[in-house]
């Protein structure tokens, strides 16, 4: 009974061909989907990512090496979609596909997924571990079937993303009188990502144009009377690249403050300083040591569009801390700074291209009225 039920397997190898074949079409199509519609730009509101995996799988299980003839390398392909609930934390759908070539012909497998998986948000490079669930086609024969898998992804552009991935697969068989156990195979191989969230280079030049054309949003706040400054070095005494950065980050000069100074700008998902935004806050430090009349002055930290809510409000106030104590660093006093995190909320620029979406990834000042103290 063991040997037909060999041999009405082994039978199947033109239908499993045919599978493999279906697998790597549906995976081909669906990869041209995401790109093109991520190309599209469809998606750039959404954290969405995709990966495509190909490599080359073994099997592990002795009924599949011994009795099916499966003891050559196989090869397998994958294509997935990932929603980022959260920063650490990606659902996903997809289909993978593979075959094992035995002397009889070759075993096909497709298999539509539904799963998990949580990595270590960095610009770099994030390290995962995925968890799925999936109903395996092969020959006429449907079986569950549950993977696990693990990689890194190191970045190589602003939208790419290539590293290895290794895995383990079962594919659980019925129990019965001349039906093998179940098969067990691992994997190894490599995936490309593709980000729906990609940040466009923009020269010097582009900031700032829009930085002079930005609109204040924030109630007027008349100027007050300042005393005479104390006596400043010449600019030809000043570090010239020093003067280079505050003569780009500085607006035009007005007769009424709105935002206190100009905004600072943050990177794609980033809370980090830039140089530019230095330069700003090493002005911000000296008027405050100028003008003790400001008992408090409010870090507003807002976010883009883009991301969750939830995310946002803590990228936000994260950018604003970073402000914070650099300026508690630099010798302004804890008492007269204050954070509060706007996220997504109060857009310069409501448009969605990445140089809008610059403008209001920004950490503001705003001078505290008395009444506004606690």
């Amino acid at each position: 009974m063991a040997q037909t039920h060999i041999r009405r397997e082994r039978d199947q190898g033109a239908r499993a061909r045919r599978l493999l074949a279906r697998a790597c079409a549906c995976c081909l199509g669906l990869g041209l989907f995401l790109a093109a519609g991520i190309a599209r730009a469809q998606f750039g509101e959404l954290p969405l990512r995709a990966r495509a995996t190909l490599g080359g799988a073994g099997m592990v299980s002795d009924d599949q090496r011994s009795w099916l003839g499966y003891q050559s390398l196989g090869l397998v392909a994958e294509m997935q979609l990932g929603y980022g609930w959260t920063p650490w934390l990606d659902l996903r759908l997809g289909v993978s596909g593979g075959g094992f070539p035995a002397e009889d012909g070759t075993g096909g497998l497709l298999a539509p997924a539904l799963g998990a998986a949580i990595g270590w948000p960095n610009a770099s490079i994030r390290p995962w571990f995925g968890l799925d669930i999936a109903a395996g086609f092969t020959g006429s024969l449907l079986r569950p079937m549950w993977r696990a898998s693990m990689g890194a992804d190191f970045r190589v552009s602003n939208a790419f993303t290539l590293g290895p991935v290794v895995g383990y697969t079962q594919l659980f068989q019925h129990s019965g009188p001349g039906a093998s156990t179940d098969a067990r195979f691992v994997w190894f191989g490599f995936a490309l990502g593709l980000s729906a969230v990609a940040k466009q280079p923009v020269s010097v030049h582009e900031r700032w144009v829009t930085r002079r054309r930005r609109v204040d949003r924030v109630t007027d706040i008349p100027a007050e009377p300042a005393p005479a400054p104390p006596a400043e070095p010449p600019r030809d005494a000043l570090n010239p690249q020093l003067m280079t950065l505050l003569d780009d980050a500085m607006p035009a000069q007005s007769t009424q403050r709105h935002e206190w100074l100009a905004p600072i700008l943050f990177q794609v998902d980033s809370a980090e300083l830039e140089p530019q935004g230095v330069a700003m806050l090493h002005e911000v430090a000296r008027e405050l040591s100028r003008r003790p009349e400001l008992p408090m002055l409010e870090i507003e930290g807002y976010a883009d569009s883009r991301g969750s809510l939830p995310y946002n409000l803590e990228l936000s106030e994260r950018r604003a801390r970073a402000v914070l104590e650099w300026l508690v660093a630099h010798g302004v006093a804890r008492e007269r700074l204050r954070v509060r995190a706007r996220g997504a909320s109060d857009f310069v620029e409501p448009g969605s291209t990445e140089a809008e979406h610059e403008q209001n990834r920004r950490v503001v000042f705003r001078v505290v009225d008395t009444a506004e103290q606690p």
